[in-house]
């Protein structure tokens, strides 16, 4: 009889929480839909670029050469972006009412460590822009150095994340529903009643030992920002100095006014090769226009002009690539700033971590839940990147498109 009291109790007790659980849901509604955007935009944008870079690769376009990291970054991004986004949905469904400590584990793990290749590669991409810019006559990365530098970041990834799976885990507890009054609007049969909790947590208990490696993680991502700013700076400031060397070659070429050599003054249209193996990008395949300097306007030789041209479209082109890549880092700071110093916050802070969940204003309560995820942002936003910046990308894109209307359940043809 006893037995059969305390098997009710417990069926009553489950039904309360998974009805609180249900309340935070909908509580959190906004944040959820934001996720759901998110993944549905990053998954469109992402596979777009995959599907273009993959008929290039069919055609074995020279294009495809001067974008050797665009499609891994593609890739990487839709992965980072599907699995967070897919962590973050189930966290806001069973926020209390997570039983799985492997899945915890595993989906936190797994989170954290697609993350930190697609910011890894960043910094190669980085790397390899500074090299082209600001080391054109030196040693360059060589295919095989590419390939070592995704695997060698794919196994860092794992193994620096690799914790997560010993610091995550399902904790339990024990919560009184006045701490919710405030927030969510509870029924009377759930008002001034303590029920037990199962939650996901990133840090299942706030240890030293954790404290000691989220500070190195936090450590690590500072500093790959930092080094990133460190190789874009004196990009910038060569790219700058040819943009004005340009402009003043501008200026004399009008002065000069060699009316036989004006078409000159853009290299659109024709090709560019790059050094070394990513060597060939066509100088229609950026935005804007590169004009010949004075020497190209008063040289006779056809020859010789085209060479002019040709270097030239090829500066501007590497310098294009390398303005495009500095926009996704910044972009990348932007949205992963918030995660960390959150995430920071909440596990240093217990006055904050004791409120996390009982902010009396709705738009606080959801902005909370925002910004742990603000850096999925940065996994959807790059192919709408590529496509200001890269017409060639832009073009397959369209193609794509058309493919599409012509040929509903398509997505690719052949041209």
């Amino acid at each position: 009889m006893k037995a059969r009291n305390n098997s009710h109790v417990h069926r009553h007790v489950h039904k309360l929480v998974e009805e609180l659980n249900d309340l935070f849901a909908r509580r959190g509604a906004q944040t959820s839909a934001m996720t759901i955007a998110i993944v549905v935009i990053g998954t469109i944008g992402n596979l777009f670029v995959l599907a273009a870079y993959w008929k290039l690769y069919k055609r074995k376009s020279k294009q495809l050469k001067g974008r050797y990291f665009m499609s891994h970054l593609a890739l990487a991004d839709l992965i980072a972006c599907a699995v967070g986004s897919f962590v973050f949905l189930y966290f806001d469904f069973h926020r209390l009412t997570f039983r799985s400590d492997f899945g915890c584990r595993l989906s936190t793990f797994t989170a954290w460590s697609t993350n930190a290749v697609s910011v890894l590669m960043l910094l190669i991409i980085s790397i390899n822009r500074y090299l082209k810019i600001c080391r054109p006559h030196q040693q360059q990365m060589t295919v095989y150095w590419k390939r070592m530098s995704l695997i060698i970041i794919s196994i860092f990834s794992v193994v620096s994340c690799s914790p997560f799976l010993y610091f995550s885990g399902v904790r339990k507890g024990r919560v009184h529903t006045r701490e919710f009054a405030d927030v969510l609007d509870l029924p009377p049969h759930l008002e001034n009643i303590t029920l037990p909790f199962q939650q996901c947590a990133t840090a299942k208990d706030n240890t030293v030992q954790w404290k000691v490696f989220y500070n190195i993680l936090f450590v690590v991502q500072f500093g790959n920002m930092m080094a990133m700013i460190f190789l874009y700076v004196p990009m910038g400031k060569i790219i700058y100095e040819k943009y004005r060397q340009n402009k003043e070659s501008r200026t004399l070429a009008r002065s000069a006014a060699v009316s036989d050599d004006k078409g000159t003054n853009t290299a659109t249209g024709t090709t560019c090769s790059e050094s070394n193996d990513e060597s060939v990008v066509h100088s229609t395949d950026i935005i804007g226009s590169t004009d010949a300097n004075s020497r190209n306007a008063i040289d006779p030789a056809p020859v010789r002009k085209r060479r002019g041209r040709h270097h030239k479209a090829w500066n501007n082109a590497k310098n294009r690539f390398t303005i495009m890549f500095l926009v996704v880092v910044i972009v990348y700071a932007i949205t992963n700033l918030p995660t960390f110093i959150f995430l920071y916050a909440y596990f240093e802070n217990n006055h904050f971590r004791r409120h996390f969940i009982g902010d009396a204003h709705f738009e606080v309560f959801n902005l909370i839940l925002s910004l742990p995820r603000i850096h999925l942002i940065n996994n959807i936003v790059n192919p709408f990147i590529y496509g200001y910046f890269d017409l060639t990308f832009r073009k397959e894109v369209k193609a794509i498109c058309f493919s599409i209307v012509r040929k509903p359940g398509q997505v690719c043809c052949s041209r």
